[in-house]
């Protein structure tokens, strides 16, 4: 078990030293919007985010993702579209993102855009049943993200569409949590 922490300690230090030789500073992560060292060393060792160099030569996070704009049509006509609300860290700490998608999820490796983005909408919302999904699209993106203050981050996103049927619409919404936030998803109503 010591081992083990050992272990976890000198990737933190690895990571650490080869974002600060790469002139990001760390000093911020962990406070406000930002996570922290230990959620990108998670990402890395899940195969979710890879460190590559840019054209620059600088250092970039690149992640593979996937967003979904989901729908509800009432049986009256009217049409929701789902949007994320905020999130909440168990520190108390909260933010508000827009994602441009009401659910994001990165892909592991190997994994298909569909079957990641099945899976997302499944762990975030606790949808069951058949989703129904159209791929609308691929973009690519270079951000500097409020996750990780410093680092560019390259996303290449295949976007979706989902309609959920009256046995998956939830009309107060719904919330995902995890160990350290809750998030907090609702419907706004569409022209």
């Amino acid at each position: 078990m010591q081992n083990l922490e050992q272990s976890k300690k000198d990737a933190l230090s690895i990571l650490r030293q080869q974002l600060e030789s790469a002139g990001i500073d760390v000093s911020e992560w962990g406070k406000g919007q930002a996570k922290t060292l230990a959620h990108l060393q998670k990402e890395i060792e899940s195969g979710e985010t890879v460190l590559v160099k840019g054209e620059q030569g600088e250092l970039l996070r690149r992640v593979l993702v996937c967003g979904a704009d989901i729908f509800y049509i009432s049986p009256d006509g009217k049409k929701y579209r789902l949007k994320e609300y905020k999130q909440v860290f168990k520190d108390g700490r909260e933010r508000r993102r827009n994602l441009g998608q009401a659910v994001s999820e990165k892909m592991k490796p190997g994994e298909d855009p569909e079957n990641a983005m099945i899976r997302g909408v499944r762990e975030e919302l606790g949808i069951e049943g058949e989703i129904s999904l159209v791929e609308t699209g691929v973009e690519e993106q270079l951000l500097s993200s409020p996750s990780y203050p410093g680092l560019q981050s390259q996303y290449i996103r295949h976007i979706f569409e989902i309609t959920l049927n009256d046995q998956q619409f939830k009309p107060e919404g719904y919330l995902e949590e995890q160990d350290d936030k809750i998030t907090y998803f609702v419907w706004e109503e569409t022209k």
